[in-house]
This record gives structure tokens, sequence and C-alpha cells, in this order.
């Protein structure tokens, strides 16, 4: 299966064993793109490391999956990157100052793979914009094209990509996803990818980013079985299922 790379780094961190399995999240067969095109994208930083992605839904809330945060066990050790096409370096830092999971997240299913993290301060920095969630609804419909961005490894075992990568995969219906993953799908789970062919995906590091359809946010980078396989498209949380426990946590 694949999760992030932040795994390890919880563990070592925080001095136990991380709990849930290891699941991949990174762009394969994309290519660099800038944080201008892509503003909403943030990089969730861990002691000023690189672990997940996430986007800005207001100017003081980001959006990000659960399983980036459910580790942590004060939001200090957090922080958040905005506006920069660079993970490590450039744009605006800002503290988090408060993480609300999903109660109902469950790492071993990884459903309800959704938090909410509050900033210290208000966000204006130069390329750093709001993007629009999705209204409530069952998901997005099958061939609609999914916008991807983060900066996760651009291979199946590579290394983490500097520079902002973007990929672009059709959403894939619930039918052929179920035959994908038998039994392992929920209603707060979506699929994109080019079944039988492969080659692109959001594969460690895109974690909790963005995925996104018609300049409209619908997902989050959640889990999936190795990257860019031909017969296992990525799985991503359903925000649209989700959308009534967003706005009552974070008023948007």
């Amino acid at each position: 299966m694949k999760y992030l790379v932040v795994l390890g780094l919880v563990a070592f961190v925080f001095g136990q064993e991380a709990s849930v399995p290891k699941l991949d999240g990174r762009i394969v067969g994309g290519e660099a793109t800038s944080i201008a095109t892509y503003p909403y994208q943030i990089s969730l930083q861990l002691l000023s490391t690189h672990i997940c992605g996430g986007a800005i839904i207001s100017s003081s809330w980001i959006i990000t999956a659960a399983h980036c945060v459910v580790n942590a066990p004060v939001p200090s050790y957090l922080s958040v990157r905005a506006g920069s096409s660079i993970r490590n370096s450039g744009g605006q830092v800002y503290s988090v100052v408060k993480v609300v999971s999903h109660p109902s997240y469950v790492s071993t299913s990884h459903d309800y793979d959704v938090a909410l993290l509050q900033v210290s301060s208000s966000i204006s920095t130069t390329n750093a914009n709001v993007i629009s969630l999705a209204a409530s609804g069952t998901g997005p419909a099958a061939n609609l094209t999914a916008v991807v961005t983060g900066w996760g490894a651009t291979s199946e075992g590579g290394s983490a990509a500097t520079t902002l990568q973007v990929v672009r995969v059709p959403v894939i219906s619930r039918t052929d996803c179920d035959t994908a993953y038998p039994l392992q799908l929920t209603d707060r789970m979506f699929c994109a990818g080019i079944l039988g062919v492969g080659g692109k995906d959001a594969c460690q590091g895109d974690s909790g980013g963005p995925v996104v359809i018609d300049e409209v946010l619908y997902g989050l980078v959640s889990w999936g079985d190795g990257c860019a396989r031909d017969d296992a498209p990525g799985v991503y949380t359903n925000l649209q299922v989700l959308r009534d426990w967003i706005s009552i946590n974070s008023g948007v």
C-alpha cells in the first residue's frame, strides 16, 4: 500500500514506531510547474522538513490528510510554507496553532482521511491564494480530469522533487475502482488514474495535497497500491462527502 514519507520521520521525532502502514504520495509522470499557477498549494512541514502537501481554503485554514498529522502531539511541531515553488525555501512560513483531525479517521482503512490546520496569522504572501471547495455531493463524476500537485518523488522508490510537480489524471468510475480495490473503498474515497496504462499518479511527499477539477478542490492525496501501476489507481479523500464537517470546524 502507499502512504507517506512522514511516518519514519514522525517515529524518529516522537520516539515511537508509527502505527499506520506505509503508503506513498508522490507525483509520477508529471512535470515541473510554478506555484504561481497553483497558488493554493502548500508544503506541510514537520520541524522545518517537508512531509506532506495541503491546500489553502481560507486566509487562516489549511486542509490536508489526517494521516499527515495524526501522530503530531502538539501543533507547534508543524508549519506551513506558502507561496513557493521550492518545498524547503522561499515564500512565507506560518506556524500551525490548531490541528483538527476528523474524529472518525481510521489508520488501517484510511477512511475519513482529512484534517484542518489553523495557522498563526493571515496568509497574505505573494502566490498564496485560497481555492474554493466543491459543494456537498457524492463525489466527482468519472472521466473528469483531476489536477494533482506536490513535491513527492517522481518514481516509485525515488527521492522527493525539489520543484513543485503537476500531473493530470482522469477520475475512474466507482465500479472500476472497486474492482481495483475489492472491499476497501468507502464513500469518503474516489479513484483517479489511467487503468491498463498507468504511468501517471500521485504516488511519498504528495500526501494530503490537493486534487482539483475545473479550479475547484474535490479531493486530497490519500493512498493506493504502489505508484502509477496500470492496475492500481490513486485513491483520494472525497471532500464532497465531508463538506459539512469542514464547514463546521473551519467556518469555510
